[in-house]
C-alpha cells in the first residue's frame, strides 16, 4: 500500500483529546473519506499515551490508562503502523546526538526518519516550524493543509 502521510504524535494526541486546541481540525482529517494512506510511526504511540496520561501539575488532558489505550486504539484502526528497525532507531539517535540535538525534538527526529525509510512524502504536524527545520526534504503541512490539498485533488 502507498502511504501518503505520516501523522506527528501531536496529531494523534489532538485526534483523541477533545481539550487539545487543535481536536476539531485534526478529528476532521481523521475521519475524512480516505484515511488509507495515513500512517502513524509505532513509537508516536508510546509518546501520544505518556501525553495523553501524564499526571503532573501541568498535565493537559489526564487519561485514564484505558481510555488513553481505547482512544489510540481508534486511530491505528483507521492508519497503517509503521516503524523503524532498532538499527535505524539507534543511527538517528546517534546522528541526532552528533549533529548538537537535545531534548524532546528527538522524537520528532524519529517520526522524520520513519517517513524517509517508507518513503512517505508528507509529515501532518501542527509543529511545521520544527518539522520543516529537521526535514527540509519532506512536504510538512498541518492536517488542515493537507485535507485542503487532498480536496483540491478530488475531481
Amino acid at each position: 500500500m502507498k502511504l501518503d502521510a505520516l501523522l506527528d504524535s501531536n496529531v494523534l494526541i489532538a485526534i483523541v483529546a477533545e481539550a487539545h486546541e487543535h481536536h476539531a481540525a485534526s478529528l476532521d482529517l481523521a475521519i475524512g473519506a480516505d484515511t488509507a494512506g495515513l500512517a502513524v510511526a509505532a513509537h508516536s504511540y508510546a509518546e501520544a499515551f505518556c501525553t495523553l496520561t501524564r499526571r503532573t501539575d501541568r498535565a493537559p488532558f489526564r487519561f485514564a490508562p484505558d481510555e488513553a489505550w481505547a482512544a489510540l486504539e481508534s486511530v491505528r484502526a483507521i492508519t497503517a503502523l509503521v516503524g523503524l528497525t532498532a538499527a535505524q532507531t539507534f543511527d538517528a539517535v546517534r546522528d541526532y546526538a552528533r549533529r548538537g540535538g537535545v531534548g524532546a525534538r528527538l522524537y520528532d527526529r524519529l517520526i522524520g526518519e520513519t517517513a524517509i525509510v517508507h518513503d512517505i512524502p508528507v509529515l501532518i504536524t501542527w509543529n511545521v516550524s520544527h518539522m520543516r527545520g529537521l526535514f527540509p526534504g519532506l512536504s510538512v503541512c498541518t492536517p488542515r493543509q493537507f485535507a485542503q490539498s487532498r480536496s483540491r485533488r478530488i475531481p
